[in-house]
């Protein structure tokens, strides 16, 4: 039995290393298919509205398609637009930003014998912008892929159901049903309230935003709306970019101080109030072990494991706690050691 023991544990590492690599090398794969699920978990409500109105599967396919379509091309318009008009009007731009280049060098000379202003104006901008521009048009042709794997999903989901139970056996059928019926329920109200919330986030900002009339505030919403489905940092950076902005902005100091506390004040109310009671105590992930996740997955996923790590996490937890063998585990992702 110890001879066993010695054995099965190199095999476990060897198993679960190649998996990793697995993971990283077909990592466009499991991406898109990843995201794939979580949007049809975000979509198949509106295609359940559409098809008790209509009865069709096809035509109700259809329709969530074209919000999906709807949604992204809605998103990726603001994007190239307002970089294009920050390309076009850089060298307008630059000229604001030359007077914060110059105190910040000021500073940093004074104290570090470091000089921001070169480095900054060794940049070149345009060239990022534009570069910017072929990423989004990258992710718009990625999005389309994605786009026809969810509304073939959506036609052939009743089959694939049919087809897991065709290939477990009665014992462990319930317990297939069990896990899946828990990780759908869970992730469905994860990604909702997360849709959400980051919805209320970017909305309240660029409210913020348009009220001390910052120019690209349209364009810094869409940032808070997206980061905020990224937990930890991510939602401060996302604040960061027109608090900086500011500065090139408004004559006054103090002024781009008021600005960030009016930003701070309703994402703090969210972060600590509202998201705890609608999603954390509900996927019952440790804060420690969410942090670890989302170093792990972007280390193999990039952003896209930053965006995917939580629902990820969340799913991994759902069945390790099923089985007597990785309950341990659960019991330590855990927030409070009850699975």
């Amino acid at each position: 039995m110890k001879n066993d023991n010695k054995i099965l544990l190199p095999l476990w590492i060897i198993v679960v290393w190649l998996w990793f690599v697995v993971l990283y090398l077909w990592k466009s794969i499991f991406v898109t298919l990843v995201f794939t699920t979580l949007l049809l978990i975000l979509f198949s409500w509106i295609f359940q509205f559409f098809h008790k109105k209509t009865w069709y599967n096809s035509l109700s396919a259809l329709l969530t398609w074209g919000i999906f379509l709807w949604f992204f091309f809605l998103i990726g318009f603001i994007i190239s637009s307002q970089i294009d008009s920050f390309v076009e009007n850089f060298d307008k731009f630059w000229e604001w930003f030359s007077a914060l280049l110059w105190k910040l060098g000021f500073v940093g000379d004074a104290l570090w014998g470091f000089d921001y202003k070169k480095i900054f104006e060794s940049v070149d901008f345009k060239t990022l912008g534009s570069n910017a521009l072929g990423t989004f048009s990258s992710i718009a042709w990625w999005l389309s892929t994605v786009g026809l794997l969810l509304i073939f999903i959506l036609l052939e989901k009743d089959m694939f159901i049919k087809k897991l139970d065709i290939l477990t056996s009665k014992k462990t059928e319930k317990k297939v049903h069990s896990i899946y019926g828990q990780i759908y329920e869970d992730l469905n109200v994860f990604i909702l309230s997360k849709f959400f919330v980051a919805s209320i986030n970017g909305l309240v900002s660029f409210i913020v935003m348009f009220a001390f009339g910052i120019e690209y505030a349209l364009l810094f919403a869409l940032f808070v709306f997206l980061l905020d489905f990224i937990p930890a940092i991510w939602g401060i950076i996302a604040l960061s970019l027109p608090f900086l902005y500011s500065f090139v902005e408004f004559d006054t100091v103090w002024l781009s101080f008021a600005f960030l506390a009016c930003l701070l004040i309703p994402q703090f109310i969210t972060w600590n109030i509202i998201e705890p009671k609608l999603m954390w105590k509900r996927l019952n992930l440790s804060g420690f072990i969410i942090l670890i996740s989302l170093i792990f997955w972007s280390s193999i996923w990039w952003i896209a494991g930053a965006f995917l790590a939580v629902p990820l996490m969340a799913s991994l937890n759902i069945i390790f706690a099923r089985f007597q063998l990785t309950k341990p585990i659960s019991v330590i992702l855990s927030q409070d050691g009850e699975v």
